[in-house]
């Protein structure tokens, strides 16, 4: 035993000295003045503002389709709900026997519109798009729900005047977006 204990003492011993020759050699201070190469770092520069642009770019341009698409949505969503409901406006009006059939498919469509719409609003679309686009399918379900109860005629007029005004400041905002 005597012996393995000597061998690794000896052991200890050999890398302990070696430790301390490497640190001796490592403590040693290279003269001179640290100055930046400045072909290089102009180079970096360049790089880092290319690759800032690039993404900024990429951004604006993720936002502009996402506004688009949005704003896209609404046309097609209001174009399919007003003319849904102007079809059960029109039995309605001339009484036809449909008129209460017209009438539940215009709630359908009204709220599928505004469920549709509520999807293409992703968390890309500015606020000031948003918003409207926003209080426009609120407006779409308060009259869906109206017209679903079967109110009566001046309550129905007065909640599409209110899902107009909403219809009319959406438009009105995605003028400069989509198609």
């Amino acid at each position: 035993m005597r012996v393995l204990e000597r061998l690794g003492l000896g052991t200890a011993l050999a890398a302990t000295a070696t430790g301390v020759i490497f640190i001796g050699a490592c403590s040693k201070q290279v003269p001179g003045t640290a100055e930046v190469n400045q072909g290089e770092l102009a180079s970096y520069t360049s790089e880092v503002a290319a690759s800032s642009a690039a993404a900024s770019s990429s951004r604006a341009a993720k936002i502009e389709k996402a506004n688009d698409t949005a704003c896209d949505g609404l046309r097609s969503a209001n174009k399919t709900s007003v003319g849904s409901f102007n079809a059960y406006i029109e039995a309605s009006n001339d009484q036809a026997p449909d008129a209460d059939a017209k009438a539940t498919e215009a709630v359908t469509t009204l709220r599928n519109s505004a469920t549709g719409l509520d999807r293409q609003i992703t968390g890309d679309v500015v606020p000031d798009l948003s918003g409207p686009l926003r209080d426009y399918i609120a407006k779409t379900n308060t009259l869906a729900d109206t017209l679903e109860r079967r109110v009566p005629t001046d309550e129905l007029n007065g909640v599409i005047d209110t899902f107009n005004d909403s219809k009319d400041i959406a438009i009105d905002v995605c003028r400069p977006y989509g198609s």
